[in-house]
């Protein structure tokens, strides 16, 4: 993603338009749990039978989404610091419980 939004911005540079009146969105697939064995078993239960686990979280974008409150931060911040405004989060495994932790442990920091 970084790539591409550093070639769009030489793109309106050479056609002179600001950059910064385009806004960025991604969607994530996102599993968040208390542990990282509770994400496991989440990417096990899920994860499609031709895929390991190691592939599977790369199919899962890098899983910048993936993984315990502290981790998810960590991936929504670098999407934030290379310009990105908008999240569509597919979370994976939804309950109560993690839209529960997801708003007390993501939306409130952020």
């Amino acid at each position: 993603m970084k790539t591409k939004i550093s070639i769009l911005k030489e793109h309106c540079n050479s056609i002179g338009r600001e950059h910064k009146e385009i806004r960025f969105s991604i969607v994530l697939p996102c599993i968040i749990k208390d542990t990282v064995d509770q994400v496991n078993q989440v990417l096990v239960q899920y994860k499609r039978k031709d895929k390991t686990l190691e592939e599977y979280l790369r199919y899962l974008l890098g899983g910048h989404a993936v993984g315990t409150p502290e981790k998810i931060l960590q991936g929504i911040k670098k999407y934030i610091d290379i310009g990105v405004t908008h999240f569509i989060l597919h979370f994976i495994g939804l309950d109560e419980t993690t839209l529960r932790l997801f708003n007390s442990k993501i939306i409130r920091v952020l």
